[in-house]
């Protein structure tokens, strides 16, 4: 992650070395809409981009956790605290260590002090993420750019991408970046509200009300997939806790889950589009 949330740094901790033991080392992955504002060299129009973290690496003596974009190697990150810092990586090594995120800035600080157009924090408020969790987020404006915004979530990063802080003007392709949404292997955790949308191959939708509903829940024999939409459900897959399948089934209105252990579990339907639904399984 980013980083902890201040209320819940140690259960955070844990939860993110039970991930590094039970997932892959993409578990973490933002996905970004890339925006061309102008023509030369690429025409005017959007590309979804999406950003992953990879294994760790050591660069003068620190541990950092490398970030990938498209399955490129784009830099690596570490945490300091409520400070979050970065390597570029230019193609063949590693630049020198910037400040990516400080969840520790109020209302009127600045970020970036060094920089033509700095960023100063407008607003310190909290949301609430797809799991209930609330999490800080902290608005930003740029000095002398007043149409230029942005904000960041703690534990997720910045609205125009985890390694995007601070990218108010077009890259040399003359593209600017908007986050998506955020997840956790494949379940959402933050979906931005002013686009509502995810990449097209991934989850679009968590625990919404499509006319989809799993029952009982609790279960314990027996869970029933009632789809009462427009959806179309060609698979379902009963995921734990750890991001791993430990059952699958194709168009089932029926699952015997009484094989599986007592516990919470994700029901991932998959189809004309795919919704995840959580469940809990008492014996």
């Amino acid at each position: 992650m980013a980083k902890f949330l201040h209320s819940f740094q140690k259960i955070a901790a844990l939860t993110v070395a039970l991930l590094a033991i039970g997932l892959s080392v993409n578990a973490q992955t933002w996905y970004i809409m890339g925006e061309y504002i102008w023509s030369p060299p690429n025409p005017q129009g959007t590309f979804e981009v999406s950003q992953t973290l990879g294994n760790d690496v050591t660069i003068g003596g620190l541990i950092y956790t490398t970030v990938y974009e498209n399955d490129a190697l784009i830099g690596a990150f570490r945490n300091d605290g409520y400070q979050v810092y970065y390597c570029k990586y230019n193609g063949s090594a590693y630049e020198d260590e910037v400040m990516l995120y400080d969840y520790e800035l109020e209302e009127g600080d600045f970020f970036n002090d060094d920089d033509d157009h700095p960023m100063q924090v407008t607003e310190v408020s909290t949301i609430t993420d797809y799991n209930g969790l609330e999490r800080k987020k902290i608005s930003f404006m740029f000095i002398g750019l007043p149409d230029e915004q942005e904000y960041w979530i703690e534990g997720v990063g910045s609205s125009r991408g985890f390694a995007n802080s601070g990218r108010y003007t077009p890259t040399d392709e003359g593209a600017i970046f908007h986050l998506l949404c955020y997840h956790e292997d494949w379940m959402i955790i933050y979906v931005n509200p002013v686009y509502n949308s995810c990449d097209v191959n991934e989850i679009v939708e968590n625990n919404a009300n499509l006319g989809v509903n799993v029952y009982p829940n609790p279960a314990s024999e027996i869970v029933n997939i009632l789809n009462d939409s427009d959806m179309i459900i060609n698979d379902v897959e009963i995921i734990d806790l750890t991001g791993r399948t430990v059952l699958k089934a194709e168009k089932c209105d029926n699952i015997d889950i009484s094989a599986l252990a007592e516990g919470q579990y994700f029901v991932k339907l998959s189809g004309s589009t795919t919704l995840v639904k959580k469940l809990s399984i008492i014996k």
